[in-house]
């Protein structure tokens, strides 16, 4: 496009955003190993000197309707720092959540998200501030706890329920298999961001349901590392869906019980369950005194006498 200001003087009106939109699609999708051909922060200087009022936040939300598809890390790049560049000093975040809205092309917008992820150098500009899954507050005392672990967590891209939600809606669409790439990559990499942000969406699809009760198990067998940090947020987000599938799990394979128990012995919860049942627990009994035999072989309790307490105690339930 020619960027030259008009006769008149005036640099309003040359490009529109849709124009500007279209320039930087192509710039980023055209982009290679070898780096894109054109420098970020040039590319701003010149569109902002011809165009001073051009919002670029704007143009940002054109970007998937203006034929994008990104394929290298580089192009991803190129359209953070861009923006970035054009807006430097006025204190106006990267407006990240048009990557979580849906596109009309599917598959290119797998493929930016891949692309941004990959990056480290633009992860700080991708950080969910509007829907992040897990939040420093309140959680003081567990983040003084589990201070290194949870300090990285805050601030990977991955930490984003947006994100999971989106990546959940392309297993619908016509890039299924590539969506389901990213999530795998996305639990291979942040095992307990992705976990937790399906459990506190509480999305119904069977498939996703079943990803996340087996993802639960691997923790409990601590196939992840840092089960414990994320036990203590599923507690505090989802207590009563964390009991339910410990619940499927044990009776899908009773193995687990043991498992189950150390974990709601290091939080704190064995006691509440199996001293003060609750009569809504009435669903989890075969569960519940299952427990309670492996805590009487710990010595934790005594099964005789704990087993017609509880019926006691459920009455004429």
């Amino acid at each position: 496009a020619d960027l030259k200001p008009g006769d008149d003087g005036q640099h309003q009106g040359i490009l529109s955003a849709d124009d500007v939109a279209k320039a930087m699609a192509l710039i980023a999708s055209s982009a290679n190993d070898s780096g894109s051909q054109w420098k970020a922060d040039e590319f701003a200087a010149g569109i902002s000197k011809h165009c001073p009022s051009l919002s670029w936040e704007d143009v940002i939300y054109k970007l998937p309707y203006a034929h994008l598809n990104v394929k290298h890390e580089s192009g991803a790049v190129f359209i953070v720092n861009a923006f970035l560049a054009a807006t430097a000093g006025q204190n106006r975040p990267f407006p990240y959540s048009f990557m979580y809205e849906i596109w009309p092309d599917a598959p290119a917008q797998v493929s930016f998200l891949r692309c941004t992820l990959r990056s480290a150098s633009i992860a700080p500009y991708l950080l969910d501030k509007h829907m992040p899954t897990v939040l420093a507050d309140p959680l003081d005392l567990l983040y003084k706890a589990y201070h290194p672990e949870f300090t990285r967590i805050l601030a990977s891209p991955w930490n984003s329920l947006s994100l999971i939600l989106v990546l959940t809606h392309l297993l619908d669409s016509k890039a299924s298999e590539d969506a389901r790439a990213l999530l795998e990559a996305g639990i291979a990499q942040e095992p307990l961001l992705v976990t937790l942000a399906l459990a506190r969406l509480k999305i119904q699809h069977p498939r996703l349901q079943a990803l996340l009760q087996h993802n639960v198990a691997r923790f409990l067998k601590r196939d992840f590392g840092h089960n414990g940090l994320f036990f203590e947020l599923f507690r505090i987000y989802e207590k009563k869906m964390m009991l339910a599938f410990f619940c499927n799990i044990h009776r899908k394979d009773p193995s687990f019980s043991r498992h189950i128990l150390d974990v709601l012995v290091d939080l704190g919860m064995a006691n509440d369950l199996l001293l003060i049942p609750k009569r809504e627990d009435i669903m989890m009994l075969d569960f519940i005194v299952e427990l309670a035999v492996f805590a009487s072989r710990r010595g934790m309790l005594a099964f005789e006498t704990w087993f017609p307490g509880l019926l006691a105690e459920l009455g004429g339930d």
